[in-house]
C-alpha cells in the first residue's frame, strides 16, 4: 500500500510539471512556486509518513519493506542535497569574511576589490552586501544607491534564505520535468520584484539605467555563484528594465501575495501526513 502512495506523489508531481506547459498565460509569482516546490515537498512528506509507519497494514493492504526502505532512501538523498548546499554557503559566506569591510554614505559593505561592476547579498537568513570596487568606479552615487535599494530589496524579502531552500528541492528533483525552466523563472521574478521594491525609494529611471550599465560591464561568471548578485539573467535584461518602468504591482501587495502562496504550498505538501493514524502495525 505505501508503494502505491509513493507512486501517487510520483505521478502528482509530474502531472503538475506537465500541467504548466498548458497553463493559460504567463506564470506569476504564486503559481510558478508552487509548480516548482510542490511536488519535491510533497514526495518528502509522503517519505516522512511511509518511513515513519514503516511495516503493516493499511486500509486492508500489506505494507511492504520494500517501500519503508524506498521511503529512507529518499529522505537521506533530501538530507544530502541539503547538506551540500549548506558546505557551498559555508565556503563562500568564509571567502566573504576575507573582504574588507567598507562603508559608503553609512551604510556597511563587504569590499572586493575587481575591477568588474558586481554587488549581491550573500549569505542565508542575514546576508552580507558585497560590492565591487568596479561597481563604485562605473556608476554615479545616484545609480549607487539605487542599486543598494534593489539590494536591500532582497534583504527584505529574505531571497537568500529562500532559495536557498528553493535550490535544495532543485538539486533533489532535478529529474522532474520543467525543473530548470521554473528556476530560471523563479530566479527572474525575484530580480523583476527586488527592482519594483528598489524604485519604491530611488528614480525607476536610475535603476533601470544602472541595471543597464552592470549588465554591459559585467559579462563574467558570478564570482559568488550562492548570492543574489544585482544583474544576473542578462538574456532577459530588457523585459526587466520593461517591467521596472511600467510596473503598477506595490511591493507590499506582492509581499502578501508571496506569503499566501508560500501558506498554501505548506498545507497541500504536508497532506500526506494526515494518513499516518491511519496505518495498523
Amino acid at each position: 500500500m505505501h508503494s502505491i502512495l509513493f507512486l501517487m506523489a510520483v505521478l502528482i508531481a509530474f502531472a503538475l510539471r506537465w500541467a504548466i506547459r498548458y497553463w493559460p498565460g504567463k506564470l506569476d509569482w504564486p503559481a510558478a512556486l508552487i509548480c516548482f516546490a510542490l511536488p519535491p515537498m510533497l514526495l518528502i512528506s509522503t517519505s516522512a509518513a511511509i518511513a515513519w509507519m514503516g511495516c503493516g497494514w493499511m486500509f486492508g493492504l500489506p505494507a511492504s519493506m520494500g517501500s519503508h526502505l524506498l521511503a529512507w532512501m529518499f529522505l537521506v538523498w533530501t538530507g544530502l542535497s541539503v547538506l551540500y548546499l549548506a558546505e557551498q554557503t559555508w565556503q563562500t559566506l568564509r571567502a566573504v569574511q576575507n573582504y574588507p569591510i567598507s562603508h559608503w554614505q553609512g551604510q556597511k559593505i563587504r569590499l572586493l576589490e575587481t575591477d568588474f561592476p558586481y554587488s549581491a547579498q550573500v549569505g542565508l537568513w542575514s546576508p552580507e552586501l558585497v560590492v565591487s570596487r568596479g561597481l563604485l568606479r562605473l556608476l554615479t552615487p545616484e545609480q549607487i544607491q539605487a542599486v543598494l535599494a534593489h539590494e536591500s530589496a532582497h534583504l527584505f524579502y529574505r531571497d537568500t534564505w529562500t532559495f536557498f531552500w528553493l535550490g535544495a528541492l532543485r538539486r533533489l528533483t532535478f529529474w522532474l520535468p520543467e525543473t530548470e525552466s521554473l528556476w530560471q523563472e523563479l530566479l527572474w521574478q525575484r530580480e523583476c520584484r527586488a527592482d519594483r521594491h528598489g524604485a519604491n525609494h530611488c528614480d525607476p529611471l536610475v535603476l533601470a539605467e544602472a541595471l543597464a550599465l552592470v549588465a554591459q560591464n559585467a559579462m563574467v561568471a558570478n564570482p559568488l555563484p550562492l548570492g543574489v548578485p544585482f544583474a544576473g539573467q542578462q538574456d532577459r535584461l530588457l523585459a526587466r528594465i520593461d517591467q521596472l518602468l511600467s510596473s503598477t504591482v506595490t511591493p507590499s501587495s506582492h509581499r502578501f501575495i508571496a506569503w499566501g502562496g508560500s501558506l498554501l504550498l505548506l498545507a497541500i505538501s504536508v497532506l500526506p501526513l494526515i494518513l499516518i493514524p491511519l496505518h495498523i502495525k
